[in-house]
């Protein structure tokens, strides 16, 4: 197993119900090349393998004899629609700047949106609105937003949706900020569409995501941050002509847990089933398990023992994973389509294990020992988020490190999802329990795993990034050497320089620049950036804007300046996602400075 195995693997996404009861979905393969790239296509499975496009396709969803899908246009997203009776792809819009999303209605109506125009590249902006920037989106445009029903055009709107459905009472419904700010404290609201009324129904006080429509009402995601950035979401029913929902269920809603090794769009629900219950994935101590909630709110857990990242036809098909295999087609419990047999080595599952915190609680984690007796240099590696996790779900990353003969010590320290709400909660305190569990888990593993305790390194990316700086500032004897990716080193300009960075400063470390500011002193990894003395790879992305590269660029700064070996590892054009969707070869160039860091150091 080496890096270009990436090229190698194909990744299975978007799965939705198709003709004759059988899954349609997306598979994507790495065209190598002068410019390697993506190639999407759409496939149905009847018992094998049959390609329903041969040009790019994403979003597929199916109604009666067609199949509407999203390809791009001139580099802009626009809809076809395939009929099942044969024949090439029909382009439904030619929006200059493109379709943001679409939906069907119970009748198959096609809802699609779109900006009302689209400001050209490299021409001057003016805000007076925020977020001004998205990441994977460069600068947003303050035009409205316009929803179309079947081609007729039913409503404008700034802030524009971020959910949008059609009810079977022939209502639009959407989701959006009342006011640009609230928007900005991620405050939405859902309203009621119809003729030239639009009403408002219920929010205003936290995030609302995932808004589908069922034959008796609407379900979605929210809460109203009772718990800070470490809440955990509800999911709701609202019948049609009321406007008070009802909670059905609770908890870590979604896979939250962290892979490399997914490519597209994964339905985790809310969606209603044929049965009239409304299906999605719950993540629960490292697994993503399907639910069925009636709407008196009765849950089922349902579908193998396995977890699983996207499911279509009420879970008898599934997208499922583990740690040594990417998303894999099974259909009613079975496996029935694995497009990386044979790509991937056989590879032994990490060793799960626990460390006891004196405090009472667990901290869950695994170590991946390379092949050979040990003692083994270690890696530990953090996750991102922090309300995230690690579990059943490939990291190729970390195979990688193993493969090239590193242990890897990975763990779900507090502020991680799928323990329960009060494990999720870090409420200001990163670096502080967050470090605690770590620093005894990785005690753990140096006890009891044939690890060589002078060859300890550490890395992470986003709050994984964030945890590493700290880290080895706080601990600068610990580590022999570091790779920081994609981090937080200074609170303070993240709050103005981040897509997210009012909302996000305010939820996870409750100051802002003139509340408390030396709160966010306090936490900022720059601080104690003159303790450092780990050799530490800084990467960072130059179009991030979740953490812009000037948190890259100053921690590397720091570093520089106080004599720490250091290296900066920028990445042209690639945004947050890089490790997980940028383009192939500077995904592999990353991995390539990784491992000879590793080699180097280590």
């Amino acid at each position: 197993m080496e890096t270009k195995t990436l090229f190698q693997l194909k990744f299975l996404s978007d799965l939705e119900a198709g003709p004759g009861g059988q899954p349609i979905f997306v598979v994507t393969e790495i065209e190598d090349g002068e410019v390697p790239a993506y190639r999407s296509r759409l496939a149905l499975f009847d018992g094998e393998l049959r390609w329903l496009t041969q040009g790019e396709a994403r979003a597929p969803r199916f109604f009666q004899d067609r199949i509407y899908f999203m390809r791009k246009v001139d580099d802009r997203p626009q809809l076809f629609v395939l009929p099942l009776r044969g024949g090439e792809p029909e382009q439904l819009t030619r929006f200059s700047g493109g379709v943001l999303g679409y939906t069907l209605g119970p009748g198959g109506e096609l809802i699609y949106w779109t900006r009302a125009q689209d400001p050209k590249a490299g021409t001057p902006r003016t805000y007076s609105s925020w977020p001004f920037k998205f990441d994977g989106r460069g600068l947003l445009s303050e035009a409205p937003v316009e929803v179309y029903v079947n081609g007729e055009k039913r409503l404008e709107r700034f802030p524009g949706p971020t959910s949008v459905a059609f009810g079977a009472d022939g209502a639009l419904y959407f989701v959006a900020a009342e006011d640009p700010r609230e928007g900005a404290f991620w405050r939405e609201t859902l309203y009621r569409h119809q003729g030239s009324r639009t009403e408002k129904l219920w929010g205003g006080v936290g995030p609302i995501q995932n808004l589908v429509a069922g034959p008796e009402g609407l379900a979605f995601l929210a809460h109203a941050f009772e718990h800070g950035g470490g809440t955990e979401p509800r999911l709701y029913f609202l019948p049609y002509g009321e406007s008070e929902p009802r909670a059905l269920f609770s908890g870590a809603l979604g896979n939250s847990i962290n892979s490399d090794v997914r490519y597209g769009n994964y339905a985790q629900g809310p969606r209603f089933g044929a049965d009239g219950r409304i299906y999605l994935l719950r993540t629960e101590e490292g697994q993503a398990h399907l639910y069925a909630i009636s709407l008196e709110g009765k849950a089922e857990r349902i579908g193998p023992d396995k977890s699983a990242v996207a499911f279509a036809l009420d879970g008898r098909a599934a997208l499922v994973e583990d740690f040594v295999h990417p998303p894999r087609l099974w259909i009613d419990s079975q496996e029935v389509f694995d497009p990386n047999a044979g790509v991937l080595p056989e590879l032994p599952p990490p060793t799960p294990t626990t460390w006891q915190s004196p405090e009472g609680h667990r901290v869950p984690g695994w170590v991946w020992l390379p092949e050979g007796e040990g003692p083994h240099p270690l890696v530990l590696y953090i996750h991102g988020g922090p309300h995230t996790a690690f579990g059943q779900a490939m990291m190729f990353e970390l195979a990688l490190f193993r493969a090239a003969g590193y242990a890897v010590a990975f763990a779900n320290p507090r502020g991680s999802t799928g323990y329960g709400q009060a494990f999720a909660l870090l409420e200001g305190r990163w670096g502080e329990i967050d470090e605690a569990d770590l620093m005894g888990f990785l005690d753990h593993v140096l006890e009891n795993f044939p690890i060589d305790r002078n060859r300890v390194g550490v890395a992470g990316g986003s709050y994984g990034g964030f945890m590493t700086n700290w880290l080895i500032a706080r601990h600068p004897d610990r580590f022999k050497a570091a790779v920081t990716d994609r981090s937080i080193a200074n609170w303070t300009s993240f709050f103005g320089a981040s897509d997210i960075g009012i909302r996000f400063t305010l939820l996870e470390i409750g100051a802002s620049p003139w509340e408390r500011p030396e709160r966010l002193w306090e936490k900022s990894p720059l601080r104690l950036a003159h303790r450092v003395k780990a050799p530490t790879l800084v990467v960072h992305s130059e179009a991030d804007h979740r953490c812009p590269i000037d948190q890259g660029e100053t921690w590397y700064t720091a570093l520089f300046y106080h004599g720490v070996k250091a290296r900066f590892f920028r990445v042209p054009e690639e945004g947050h996602e890089l490790s997980r969707s940028g383009r192939p070869d500077r995904r592999l160039a990353r991995l390539e400075a990784y491992l000879e860091w590793w080699w180097e150091n280590l």
